[in-house]
């Protein structure tokens, strides 16, 4: 019997540790996909971990958050529990990694508790089981990309040959062709771009190179977010706009503009950027219509992948109701699953759902700011080099560093009444601090950087917007506790 069907339904929704412990309500909230705060409490210290289908997303106590704050009550033998499933869930994420990756990090800590029974079976029990039930965990994850620019979760094993390599960039639906086959040689670049904004593009042009593919994506003609994929990692943002601009200005490959819905582009903006709330579930223990059922009851925003060994298949849903089904293979939407159903034959098919909580227009960035800092740059910019010094003459000193990927703006001449200061290190600090605080919410906290002018003052100002800006599942508290440390770090700079 697996670990999952070891694992209590919590049909009372609270109970004892000493019969219950912590480790298997952990596997029965994930089995169940469910939803809501559970509370664990021994004597008079007390935990909250909080779950999205499923998905362990937040846990604090005892002054302790994230994963650290799951490690310690794994080890209770004693207390109880309760679990609400209608309490109102944190905005705050500062939990990740899967659910079987948190346990796999505590039994190697050798925590108590953590190995309570198999976590890895060596073949599933063939037993079939609810769409909403998931195979015994835990199963090898589906890390389709890291689309942020952070390094993915360290995996516990090394993954199988099943395993996509983690720079694929997921397929996108074809719509209204408005060109075709641009050559990149021939093209203003930043003149399509700014036509494209001025007929309201809603949709994205698509650049495909020889070992490299990009996207830039439109609403109502803003832009609202690049994509790159260079074969080594897939980075977005500022950094994947200039490194699509880059093979632009160096005639590499052809660029492609679609036309698609807003409500398609929107869910495409959730399909690359939205946490993952099921994941790695085995096809042939799914009941793949009853899945969409439920999904459709629960009236997520978000999208359902199907990867089978030969072809990837999408399903696009906007509050539950079907947007759309596309494959790899043939991806002109359609208004039937069954394209994307009828891949989960093959024994081998994975299944995962993306989501997000709430529904939001996708915030734009100024496109005429995008092309002022991203400069063209040779290939070799993507190779360390000793950065040369910085003059005022010096059109390299705004190049991009290749060691960490971070376009910044070009540097302005030196004041008299500044201090000599290693801009490029303090930008690099200044970006970990954020990766460091915020994990895969980041994104937005250094495009701010990178759009700073390379003065205290400047500097000064952005950090002050930092501590107020809103950033979706980031606690208030904690941008401004980053914004203090960064005012820190720069105040022994000057």
């Amino acid at each position: 019997m697996s670990s999952i069907e070891q694992a209590p339904r919590l049909l009372d929704y609270k109970g004892s540790l000493d019969q219950t412990p912590l480790l298997s309500l952990l596997q029965s909230m994930q089995a169940q996909r469910a939803t809501g705060t559970l509370q664990v409490r021994n004597g008079g210290e007390a935990f909250s971990l909080f779950f999205l289908f499923g998905h362990l997303f937040h846990a604090y106590g005892d002054g302790s958050q994230g994963e650290e704050a799951v490690f310690e009550p794994l080890a209770w033998r004693q207390g109880d529990y309760t679990f609400d499933p209608k309490s109102k869930l944190p905005t705050e994420e500062t939990i990740t990694a899967p659910t079987a990756d948190i346990l796999s990090e505590a039994k190697r800590r050798g925590v108590p508790g953590a190995d309570n029974g198999p976590m890895a079976p060596t073949r599933p029990a063939p037993v079939p089981v609810a769409a909403v039930q998931a195979p015994s965990p835990p199963i090898p994850q589906v890390s389709e990309r890291p689309v942020v620019s952070q390094q993915p979760a360290q995996q516990p094993q090394a993954p199988t040959e099943e395993t996509p390599p983690p720079t694929e960039l997921y397929p996108l639906p074809v719509g209204k062709l408005v060109y075709e086959s641009l050559k990149t040689a021939f093209v203003d670049f930043p003149k399509l771009l700014r036509s494209l904004s001025s007929d309201r593009l809603t949709g994205y042009l698509r650049l495909t190179g020889q070992a490299s593919r990009g996207m830039i994506l439109f609403y109502q003609g803003s832009l609202i977010e690049s994509f790159y994929d260079g074969g080594a990692v897939v980075t977005t943002g500022r950094t994947a706009f200039s490194l699509f601009k880059n093979d632009v200005d160096r005639g590499e490959g052809s660029m492609d503009v679609i036309e698609l819905s807003p409500e398609v582009v929107t869910a495409i903006y959730q399909l690359l950027t939205a946490p993952t709330i099921l994941q790695g579930l085995l096809a042939r223990f799914v009941d793949i219509r009853a899945l969409l059922q439920y999904l459709q009851e629960e009236k997520i925003h978000g999208s359902l992948l199907v990867r089978a060994p030969d072809e990837m298949g999408i399903v696009l849903l906007r509050d539950g109701q079907l947007l759309g089904a596309f494959t790899r293979g043939q991806p002109q939407l359609v208004q039937d699953p069954e394209i994307v159903t009828r891949l989960c034959a093959d024994s081998k098919t994975r299944i995962e759902v993306k989501a997000v909580a709430d529904l939001e227009e996708p915030a734009s960035v100024s496109l005429e700011e995008m092309l002022a800092l991203t400069p063209s740059v040779p290939a070799t910019v993507y190779r360390p080099a000793p950065a040369a010094a910085p003059t005022a003459s010096t059109p390299a000193a705004g190049a991009p560093r290749a060691q960490t990927f971070q376009p910044t703006a070009p540097a302005p001449p030196a004041s008299n009444a500044e201090p000599d200061i290693d801009w490029p290190s303090l930008m690099s600090q200044l970006n970990q601090m954020a990766d460091n605080a915020l994990q895969n919410r980041s994104k937005k906290v250094k495009e701010m950087l990178a759009s700073t002018d390379h003065n205290l003052d400047a500097l000064d100002r952005t950090i002050d917007r930092i501590s107020q800006t809103s950033i979706m599942f980031v606690d208030p508290a904690r941008l401004t506790n980053l914004a203090n440390e960064m005012r820190q770090l720069v105040e022994d700079q000057r």
